[in-house]
Order: C-alpha cells, then sequence, then structure tokens
C-alpha cells in the first residue's frame, strides 16, 4: 500500500475515481497534470489492479482512452481503507520505524 499512495497522484486520481468514472481527459482536467503523468498514475493503478477501463489494449501503449476509467473491487477496498485514519497512521509509523534503523 506504501508503494502506491508514494506516487505523486495516486491518492488525488483514486479520490476523483471514487466519485465515479472518468476519462482521461476528465482526470487530466481535474488534476491539472499532464497526459504523462496521468498516464503514468494510470498505468501504476490498473498493474495493481485497482483501475479498469472498457477498451481491449495494453495499458502500455498511448493512453488515448476515450471511454470512463473506474475502480474495479480492488480499487474500492483501497479507496475504503485509505479513508481511515488509522491506515495512514500504520502507514507513517512504519515508515518512522523503518527510517530508525
Amino acid at each position: 500500500m506504501r508503494e502506491l499512495v508514494n506516487h505523486r497522484g495516486v491518492v488525488e486520481l483514486l479520490d476523483l475515481l471514487a466519485r465515479g468514472p472518468h476519462t482521461v481527459r476528465e482526470l487530466r482536467g481535474e488534476l491539472g497534470l499532464r497526459r504523462p503523468g496521468v498516464s503514468r498514475v494510470l498505468r501504476l493503478l490498473a498493474a495493481y489492479g485497482v483501475v479498469t477501463a472498457d477498451v481491449v489494449g495494453s495499458w502500455d501503449e498511448s493512453l488515448d482512452i476515450a471511454g470512463p476509467i473506474r475502480l474495479t473491487e480492488s480499487g474500492w477496498r483501497t479507496v475504503e481503507l485509505l479513508s481511515s485514519f488509522a491506515v495512514w497512521e500504520a502507514l507513517y509509523q512504519h515508515s518512522d520505524t523503518a527510517r530508525d534503523r
């Protein structure tokens, strides 16, 4: 989980998709990121299985997906976990412990 949320834009993108499906263009506009930034985050989230799209193809190709991108069941569980203060506290506490070694 820590590896996922450490990437710029991941939490913000998950928050947007939790409000409903969005196109790449809509995500770019909402996040204020250029296409490469949004594409990078979407590829990462797809690799973790938390987002899906109704398009056949690879997430490695240029993301000109016109259709909506939405959370998978795993994505919804991830959003639910990230809405818990205790999860964030545990992520940071573990991070502090690792740094002290």
